[in-house]
């Protein structure tokens, strides 16, 4: 089996604001026409964050997916949402009715993915690099029969594979996917639990024979305890993943349901900084291979 990337990058990640040096942000804070109305600054601020997330991605673009392509790899991109785009489509939703609709909301919510996914597939084709998005239907994630919260029964990856096969990167939305709903005899959309796209990359290298998968995350790897909270936290440069389940608190950098995941099928998984990438990360150990990451 060739050799393919399965990368993920999360929300805060993707999210360009921090991405960008303090006086280019001052630049693009007095490039902007903050005008009189709140119209006005809602639109000016919302170009303002536009420019950080095109830049940014251009960024990941030119970092992390075109250095796999000259080396001879063609990657497969797993996106999360921008920054707190969920939180966003949660308080929208509930703003609107007490008890969302399950259909409705998974609809909404699966927005945010397609926004980044999208976003880097064309950052890639303006560099000259053939790329595609897709949705989790597309690559294949079957799900559990619910709209909300579903897990992975399975998935076809034969047109990611196709796209692989023709050079072409396949970019995929995170945290969704699509279940059969025999009552009405139509495919239905679908989004798993809270932090969803770590579970898409994870089943996806499992459905391509892959060994591991990398996820970047705005920390650098996994620690024993909240590094922002404690300055005598360690940094683990491996560990098993059966003792992820020992530490005092789950680490937040990895959905639990993906590394059971992982661990079913025996799938490593990365965890390494998104903007620091010479940082060495953390081998969430199912079994031992070389890193090929960036």
């Amino acid at each position: 089996m060739a050799t393919i990337p399965v990368i993920k990058f999360g929300g805060t990640t993707l999210e360009g604001e921090f991405a960008i040096d303090p006086e280019r942000y001052q630049e693009l804070l007095q490039a902007c026409d903050w005008g009189d109305s709140v119209e006005d600054k809602c639109k000016a601020g919302s170009r303002c964050r536009n420019q950080m997330r095109a830049s940014r991605l251009a960024e990941v673009a030119t970092d992390f997916v075109i250095p796999q392509i000259t080396q001879g790899r063609i990657p497969v991109v797993i996106t999360s949402a921008f920054g707190w785009a969920t939180d966003k489509w949660d308080e929208l939703a509930k703003g609107l009715t007490d008890q969302p609709d399950d259909r409705e909301y998974a609809r909404l919510q699966m927005t945010g993915e397609l926004r980044s996914n999208a976003g880097l597939a064309l950052a890639l084709r303006g560099r000259g690099y053939a790329a595609m998005s897709l949705t989790g239907r597309e690559a294949g994630v079957l799900t559990t029969r619910q709209y909300r919260n579903a897990g992975i029964e399975a998935v076809d990856a034969t047109y990611v594979a196709q796209l692989i096969r023709e050079g072409i990167v396949p970019v995929v939305a995170g945290f969704q996917g699509y279940f059969h709903d025999e009552r009405t005899g139509r495919d239905e959309a679908a989004i798993l639990g809270r932090g969803g796209s770590n579970l898409t990359a994870v089943a996806l290298a499992h459905a391509l024979g892959q060994r591991e998968c990398c996820m970047y995350s705005d920390v650098d790897g996994v620690y024993d305890k909240d590094p922002n909270q404690f300055p005598d936290a360690r940094k683990y440069e491996v560990i098993y993943a059966q003792d992820l389940w020992e530490l005092p608190k789950w680490p937040g950098v990895i959905q639990e349901e993906a590394v059971r995941y992982a661990l079913k099928f025996g799938i490593d998984i990365w965890i390494k900084h998104g903007r620091r990438p010479e940082v060495p990360g953390t081998l969430v150990l199912c079994r031992t291979k070389e890193c090929i990451f960036v």
